[in-house]
């Protein structure tokens, strides 16, 4: 991560809130003061000592550099976001939004569960909002690459590649036995062969399309089932720690999937480690099409 230049510290430490209130409340007494003259001057002085002292502390550039990496990563996360839910039927849209909701039903649950429980942490409360939203980010690359999946294999024939195989053998063994193969014959059995092992990597590719399409299948049914069977079970436990639990192995499930999903060629560009999980709890955060 490239870091922010001194004038960028000393630009967010004169912006900070606390000082802006000190600084422009020191400009108002020399005005009213009457001795604008000397006040003022002390002010300035003051606020570049300070603006100096707190741009060069390490700690204060360390917050400076995290707050624009979460800023720049959220704004990828958003690009990223949007051009996934754009590509999805409304069918699809439609079950991820439900999934999100259930997701914010339970939540609130837990949120409301603990009010009434002073032994239970923060964390509680928080359903570790993480590992949520990182749910919620698999399930919805999940329906991406399903609809990837689904545009490939309607666009490739199986039974006409299956044709041509057949066919590009019979006109290879029309040529007869290898080694009596004329110059022009040679060439001819390479240009068929060649052909032949091009045809044959496609039926291999459209078979390995299909057994990653019927996994994908299967992991958004037991994403789906595993959050309704949490929701439903919470209701009748009312229980924040059972579901905080519940969540928590839905989500450390999902490292295996992850790995699954790496292979497919469908995902490239939108790799975990390019594209964080954005916030879908959160309000502010929309799948709406811009």
């Amino acid at each position: 991560m490239k870091k922010a230049g001194f004038l960028a510290y000393v630009k967010k430490a004169f912006l900070h809130h606390w000082n802006l209130l000190f600084f422009g409340a020191g400009v108002v007494a020399g005005v009213v003061s009457g001795h604008a003259d000397v006040v003022l001057p002390l002010v300035a002085a003051g606020e570049i000592v300070y603006l100096a002292g707190l741009a060069t502390h390490p700690k204060f550039q360390a917050h400076v550099e995290a707050q624009a990496h979460k800023e720049a990563k959220a704004q990828v996360d958003d690009g990223a976001l949007q051009r996934i839910f754009a590509a999805l039927d409304p069918r699809s849209r439609a079950r991820f939004e439900e999934l999100r909701m259930r997701c914010r039903n339970l939540q609130a649950l837990a949120s409301g569960l603990r009010q009434g429980n002073v032994g239970v942490g923060e964390g509680v409360e928080s359903l570790h909002l993480e590992g949520i939203n990182k749910l919620l980010w698999v399930f919805l690359k999940l329906l991406f690459t399903k609809h990837s999946l689904e545009q490939f294999l309607s666009r490739t024939d199986e039974k006409k590649i299956t044709a041509s195989v057949k066919d590009l053998e019979a006109k290879i063994a029309e040529l007869g036995p290898e080694p009596e193969d004329t110059p022009v014959e040679q060439k001819k059995r390479k240009t068929l062969q060649d052909t032949l092992q091009s045809a044959q990597l496609r039926l291999e590719n459209l078979a390995k399309a299909k057994e990653n399409h019927e996994f994908v299948l299967l992991e958004l049914d037991r994403i789906d089932s595993k959050i309704t069977s949490i929701a439903e079970l919470a209701v009748n436990r009312q229980d924040p720690t059972f579901i905080t639990s519940e969540v928590d192995g839905v989500t450390s499930s999902m490292e295996q999937t992850e790995r699954a999903m790496a292979d497919l060629q469908f995902l490239a560009g939108l790799g975990e480690a390019e594209v964080a999980p954005p916030p879908f709890l959160d309000d502010k955060v929309t799948t709406s099409q811009r």
